[in-house]
């Protein structure tokens, strides 16, 4: 016992002295940090859940235009609306976080989102991520989502019989968090773009292992510092029905219909295997003592968004730095599309030798399509657009006015960040898209130095 409390007395020692000789305590050494990591699925910044849009769907989900429009303009062989029913369960797996290259949460994290106005992941409040303290003082630029699941419920399949009649299956079941549940995973869709699947190392690209997602401002966090890294993913309204189609294991056409984010920014064609590059997110920061909630009132329904006046290297920036035009020609994606190969019916002589021909004029068809890929116009083509895609940058700030009878709307934006902004107002879009810009109806230059601020548009 005498021996356990020499050794504690000289351990202050040492303290003791390294605290009165000018060194750095201890203590101080062991000090850092404190980051708080939110992601939410919604388009929208704010955690007040009035000022988020609500989930806009119909129960049943019909073809070629339902309100919302939510089977995409894909889905060609197998039209069974009648069948489909809007999702109500989001399944996320995430392997790990990175913050630029270092690891920030080398932890497995899943949760389940109902897809309801009232879940967090959907209402602005959030998942909250486990994660380590960071380096203080070091600037970040892009969080990095290491997700090996995304899975929305509610997906279906089918395939067409001998006498050409539709067919439902069972519905598609999936592993998730090491238990089989009723989904589809359209995550392992989106590794590649379109482009990507003709390349023959397609299988060496991966569009979500990881995500790069943009920190707008970056991030920089000083010692004992309070801050919230609040990551978004566009998920709520906007989601549409895809077609995934295969051969089974009876030589019968077939098809998966599953969920998943809009093809509003790169456009898939009927028959597209893969979809990669719609999953879009962005990343702010906000340090809890200062911030204010900015409030005010529309004279209609629509987002509230506010970008900071300058960037980073201190240059005039406007909401035209933001989103894309898509309006202009390099919007729309190039025109060259593979045949789509066809499946075998077996069970008669028929059916064998109609097969054989289809497959004899897919193959004239296929080396046309070819031809046009490697001809160098096509590349040269997809790589103007696709490049334009990636320039995408969304919002940091963003609110939704829902309007009333008269029109009239009111909002909330919650953890602005002292500093001098642009507020614009711009009207509701469709189902599926992002707000058009290039309907932004008014401009306001805010400096925010108090909690409570008031901006109307009327």
């Amino acid at each position: 016992m005498k021996k356990c409390f020499y050794y504690i007395v000289i351990f202050w020692a040492i303290v003791a002295v390294n605290g009165c000789t000018g060194n750095k305590p201890l203590f101080d050494e062991l000090s850092g940090s404190r980051l708080k990591v939110v992601i939410k699925g919604t388009f929208e910044s704010t955690s007040d859940s009035a000022s988020i849009r609500s989930w806009d769907w119909d129960n049943t989900v019909s073809h070629p235009q339902s309100i919302p429009q939510s089977i995409d303009d894909s889905v060609n062989d197998f039209i069974t609306d009648s069948s489909e029913q809007f999702p109500t369960t989001f399944m996320v797996d995430i392997a790990e976080m990175k913050l630029d290259d270092d690891e920030v949460s080398n932890y497995r994290q899943v949760f389940t989102a109902r897809v309801d106005d009232a879940d967090p992941f959907f209402n602005g409040q959030g998942v909250q991520l486990k994660c380590d303290d960071v380096k203080p003082g070091k600037l970040y630029t892009h969080v990095k989502l290491y997700i090996r699941k995304l899975i929305f419920d509610n997906a279906t399949q089918w395939h067409i019989d001998l006498s050409n009649n539709v067919i439902q299956d069972s519905d598609p079941e999936v592993i998730f968090h090491e238990e089989k549940v009723s989904g589809f995973d359209f995550n392992q869709l989106m590794v590649n773009t379109y482009y990507d699947y003709l390349k023959e190392n397609y299988q060496e690209i991966n569009r979500v292992f990881p995500l790069v997602i943009p920190i707008d401002g970056g991030l920089v966090v000083n010692e004992d510092e309070e801050v919230v890294l609040e990551i978004r993913l566009v998920i709520k309204n906007f989601i549409k029905l895809y077609e995934y189609d295969f051969t089974n294991d009876n030589g019968y056409g077939a098809a998966y219909h599953y969920w998943a984010p809009s093809d509003w920014l790169r456009d898939v064609q009927p028959d597209d295997v893969y979809i990669g590059g719609n999953l879009l997110g962005v990343a702010r920061v906000y340090r809890k003592d200062k911030v204010a909630t900015v409030s005010g009132t529309t004279a209609q329904a629509g987002y509230v968004i506010a970008i900071p006046a300058t960037d980073v290297y201190g240059n005039p920036q406007t909401i035209a730095v933001y989103f894309l035009d898509t309006s202009l020609p390099i919007w729309t994606r190039p025109r060259v599309y593979p045949p789509a190969k066809p499946s075998v019916k077996v069970g008669t002589v028929e059916g064998l030798l109609d097969y054989y021909l289809r497959y004899e004029q897919y193959k004239i068809e296929y080396n046309h399509f070819v031809e046009a890929v490697n001809n160098g116009s096509y590349e040269t083509d997809w790589n103007d657009y696709n490049d334009y895609k990636w320039s995408l940058r969304l919002p940091p700030l963003v609110a939704y006015s829902h309007g009333d009878s008269h029109g009239d709307g009111y909002y909330t934006m919650t953890n602005v960040p002292y500093g001098y902004y642009l507020f614009y107002f711009v009207a509701d879009g469709s189902y599926g898209e992002l707000p058009d810009v290039d309907n932004v109806q008014n401009q306001k230059s805010v400096s925010i130095s108090e909690p409570i601020v008031n901006v109307d548009f009327q």
